[in-house]
């Protein structure tokens, strides 16, 4: 009996060693994985912490808050879908993060509430989320697996509408010194989620892309003494047709785009880009140039 009690509790220990590493090489091997796998407007701090924070509408907070070891992240959420997607993913690909500390002012989408909503109810078979008083509060964009992994993975630490620095972090502090294990359920590989979605290599080759338009094209340039961006539109045949004069690029693209008188989408977005140049250029006194990059004057 004493010699089976003490293999019993050799064996127990062993155990124990055996997973304490493994979770140690597991939080290792994590920390070199290309985490967060959702980009967005965020700061990270340490990895395997278990607690992360969502401040929703306030940016303000979000920053003062800023990339700290005693969190995973913490970012903004406006939205009660999109945004709500983009944070569960990077929750739920990350088994360290336990606690989510929801705080900060609460959008007119009710994203704190719908997050809460998300957590007790899930959603219907509609992807709507079920109490949500958001106006879309649909889930759309991640599995039902990722939704339920959500529900049973992370606890939510109630703040929402506070937006008082130290509050916050007094709620952090104190999440951290629960010392909540990392989530042991099936993982969802970061690799997993990149791989789920298509991701297309971005390029631009002028013989291929161009296409000559129709209606014509146009000469910009930045009138710094009027303040406006000045634009005039020639046919193909390089006969002036009209001069346009605007405050900003919202304005002369609206117009453009209003009457006709840009037919090929490539050339719309030639114009998008060299008339926020324009505006940049207005606006900071800077050097404009079609086709050229901005300098100082």
């Amino acid at each position: 009996m004493k010699m089976q009690s003490v293999k019993t509790a050799v064996d127990k220990t062993m155990v124990q060693v055996v997973t304490n590493l493994d979770r140690a090489f597991q939080r290792w091997c994590f920390k070199r994985q290309d985490w967060p796998v959702v980009s967005g407007q965020y700061y990270v701090g340490r990895k395997d912490s278990s607690v992360a924070v969502c401040t929703l509408g306030s940016v303000d907070l979000m920053k003062k808050i800023g990339s700290r070891e005693d969190i995973a992240i913490v970012g903004k959420t406006f939205t009660e879908n999109l945004g709500i997607e983009k944070m569960i993913r990077n929750l739920v690909t990350n088994p360290s993060i336990r606690l989510l500390v929801l705080c900060g002012k609460e959008s007119p989408h009710h994203v704190g509430q719908s997050i809460i909503a998300l957590k007790v109810n899930g959603v219907d078979d509609k992807g709507q989320i079920v109490g949500s008083r958001g106006v879309i509060p649909i889930i759309k964009n991640i599995r039902r697996d990722e939704i339920e992994r959500f529900r049973n993975q992370i606890e939510i630490i109630d703040l929402i509408g506070c937006d008082m620095l130290d509050k916050v972090l007094k709620a952090i502090r104190e999440a951290n010194e629960r010392n909540v294990a990392t989530f042991e359920g099936i993982p969802i590989s970061v690799s997993q989620e990149n791989n789920r979605i298509e991701q297309v290599a971005c390029w631009h080759r002028e013989s291929l892309d161009y296409k000559e338009d129709e209606a014509g094209f146009f000469v910009i340039q930045v009138d710094s003494t009027l303040g406006e961006i000045v634009v005039e539109h020639y046919s193909t045949e390089f006969g002036i047709q009209r001069v346009l004069h605007g405050k900003n690029a919202l304005e002369v693209y609206s117009t453009i785009i209003r009457n006709g008188w840009v037919t090929t989408l490539g050339h719309a977005a030639y114009l998008g880009r060299e008339l926020a140049k324009a505006e940049l250029a207005l606006k900071r006194g800077l050097m404009y140039e079609q086709n050229k990059e901005l300098m100082d004057r």
